[in-house]
């Protein structure tokens, strides 16, 4: 698959080629968001951006950014990458599929349950939860959970740490062991990783046909600008907030009580593919997410109308 970064050609509806900057479109949104929230001064560093156009007849991408190789703790956006790992043994045999599994990964990525994804990691990793480890017993469980990060690593990617449950208040006993004293072991992942990842999941480039379509089952949203009562918190408070009427959209949300990130493919109404992840540390602002991707759809030539009705917001989880 061929790379290349910060700018492109692509083909608008009139037909004609047009040189778009991601980069600057990114810094743009970014600038925009600075000024219109004075009062929750917002640094450069509170902001993560990485936006993938996608061309599938080359089967290629183009790729921009702000920020887009920094670390940060994902929230529940980590869920996708528990999924796609999921997804993988699934087809290789190395797990299989019952009735509890499927309602736990729909619960995982659907309602970002924490209690499902619980049950998602310690079936893909081989590990169960309880009491305090030896030093022996917790290499051995760190080996296991471990799992997900090698195999995105075998695929390219790079910084991907996914080793930890996801939690309502807290790990206990050996998980509190595995995330340190300091919690110096949480999960980290940068935009760049998401973005790259919804592009995989589009193409479908690690995965059979079957496992795709489970995929993108699991994170297809119903488009609030199409269907506002029946779209969900993750679509109506994030990306999906402002996207056009028409698009399909795939996304996974995440949110704490300092976090909020969406990461998002959009199927748009002309054709063109965008793989968007933002991630942000303003977690009291509850337009900035979305306020930055309509920018950045601005950006691409696209007019943003916010949906009838405000969003309804999920509860607080990790």
């Amino acid at each position: 698959m061929t790379v290349a970064v910060a700018a492109l050609a692509l083909i608008v509806p009139s037909g004609r080629m047009e040189q778009i900057n991601l980069d600057q479109i990114c810094a743009t949104a970014v600038a925009a968001a600075q000024s219109h929230f004075p009062a929750d001064n917002i640094l450069p560093e509170d902001i993560g951006i990485s936006l993938y156009l996608v061309n599938r007849a080359e089967k290629s991408w183009v790729r921009g950014g702000f920020r887009a190789d920094m670390q940060m703790y994902p929230a529940s956006v980590v869920k996708m990458f528990f999924m796609a790992y999921a997804a993988h043994m699934l087809e290789t045999g190395e797990i299989v599929s019952s009735p509890e599994f499927e309602r736990a990964a729909s619960d995982m990525i659907k309602v970002s349950s924490n209690d499902a994804t619980g049950y998602i990691v310690d079936t893909i990793c081989g590990t169960t939860p309880g009491r305090e480890l030896s030093d022996e017993d917790l290499k051995e469980f760190a080996k296991k959970r471990r799992a997900v990060n090698r195999w995105f690593e075998s695929l390219g990617y790079q910084g991907v740490n996914a080793v930890q449950r996801t939690y309502n208040e807290g790990p206990y006993g050996r998980e509190r062991q595995w995330v340190g004293e300091k919690f110096d072991n949480r999960n980290m992942l940068s935009p760049d990783n998401c973005s790259m990842l919804m592009a995989d999941i589009a193409f479908g480039r690690h995965w059979d046909q079957p496992r795709v379509e489970w995929m993108k089952n699991l994170l297809s949203r119903i488009n609030p600008q199409d269907d506002f009562e029946k779209s969900d918190g993750q679509a109506r408070a994030y990306i999906g907030r402002v996207i056009p009427a028409g698009t399909k959209l795939y996304s996974k949300a995440g949110w704490t009580s300092s976090t909020r990130h969406d990461s998002a493919w959009l199927v748009l109404p002309d054709g063109r593919e965008v793989t968007l992840t933002i991630f942000t540390t303003k977690a009291q602002n509850l337009q900035l997410v979305s306020y930055i991707a309509g920018e950045i759809l601005t950006g691409l030539g696209y007019k943003v109308t916010l949906p009838i009705g405000d969003p309804v917001m999920p509860v607080i989880t990790d």
